[in-house]
């Protein structure tokens, strides 16, 4: 297999890895909260059952329903601090952005998506809190924003796991090892996610994996703009990486067989 496909290969495996983490957490973050101020929560893999949200007061339906974006801010923050001491490398640090991108993307993207879609957390919140369209437009935009923003800046980011400098050299390498190290990974890995995701609970959960992943087109083109990256990536990139794969296949299992059934709290 050529190298650029086993990075490929590599970086998706990261992306359904994080993206499965991500998940996890995020409905912990519903869970627990809904567990402590008395909702009757069970967890699943992608979703959370409250059986008794409805009785609570709305300040509390509101925590409940910002808890998950709000554990993935601080995934996002994490993870951003962590690869500020860690530039470039090899799996870990690329697991480590798939993390951060997937973290401040829920975050961002309920923001975002808050005016139009309130059955999401924020949107659901926003709506308990009879917030204005307003100001609910004027949070979208700003969600937007700084997602264009963190989309923008994890270019170079990504373009540092080359091994090396030479391919980073022209406009056209430089896309298409963003290509495979990004867009690859993405598709092949909504893919892998959807699956995971069944059976449809939510017409959002089908469509999430593939929409919340566009926003990658973004670091994807604009890296033929970034002229002075360094390589600084791992050749381990470029090998198969069994406990990587044992990890993902490890997590799934999780995933389908503990979380989906459902957890009561």
């Amino acid at each position: 297999m050529r190298p650029s496909h086993l990075i490929a290969v590599n970086s998706a495996a990261c992306y359904v890895l994080a993206f499965l983490i991500t998940t996890v957490l995020h409905e912990c973050g519903h869970a627990f909260v809904g567990s402590w101020l008395g909702s009757a929560p069970v967890l699943h893999h992608n979703y959370v059952a409250h059986f008794q949200r409805e009785t609570l007061p709305v300040s509390h339906q509101v925590l409940i329903a910002m808890a998950g974006p709000l554990v993935s801010l601080v995934q996002g923050s994490i993870m951003a601090w962590f690869l500020h001491r860690r530039y470039g490398g090899g799996i870990g640090s690329l697991s480590g952005l798939w993390l951060m991108l997937l973290g401040f993307g829920n975050f961002l993207g309920y923001l975002l998506t808050g005016p139009f879609f309130s059955g999401g957390d924020l949107g659901k919140a926003e709506v308990l809190l009879e917030l204005p369209m307003s100001v609910r437009v004027i949070i979208a935009l700003v969600g937007g924003a700084l997602l264009t923003l963190v989309a923008y800046g994890s270019t170079r980011k990504f373009l540092s796991f080359a091994a090396e400098q030479s391919t980073l050299g022209s406009p056209s390498t430089r896309l298409h090892f963003n290509r495979s190290i990004i867009i690859l990974p993405w598709l092949l890995g909504s893919l892998v996610v959807t699956l995971l995701y069944l059976p449809i609970v939510a017409i959002i959960s089908i469509i999430y994996p593939i929409m919340s992943g566009m926003v990658f087109i973004f670091p994807w083109k604009n890296a033929k703009r970034i002229t002075n990256a360094i390589a600084l990536g791992s050749s381990s990139l470029q090998r198969p990486a069994p406990w990587l794969y044992a990890a993902l296949i490890g997590m799934a299992v999780i995933f389908r067989l503990v979380l989906a059934p459902g957890i009561v709290l």
